[in-house]
């Protein structure tokens, strides 16, 4: 049996200045922390479609993926 790669942390720089952290796990579903809202998270099937068709006013419209780098 593969074990699977380990789940990668990244953080979403949102366009109003606030960032949210997140996680890729090994086969590329997405968990996105929302910091201001207790317990709430959201989820995707890739960081592709976390990011589609997001309307003007939604908290991730015009967000930007930050990877860590591989030193940190």
């Amino acid at each position: 049996m593969a074990v699977p790669g380990p789940a990668r942390p990244f953080y979403l720089q949102l366009a109003d200045g606030r960032v949210w952290g997140a996680t890729e796990f090994p086969g590329g579903f997405v968990c996105v922390y929302h910091p201001d809202e207790i317990n709430v998270c959201t989820i995707a099937i890739n960081v592709d479609e976390l990011l589609a068709d997001t309307q003007p006013g939604h908290a991730l419209h015009g967000a930007q993926v930050q990877r860590y780098s591989q030193d940190r």
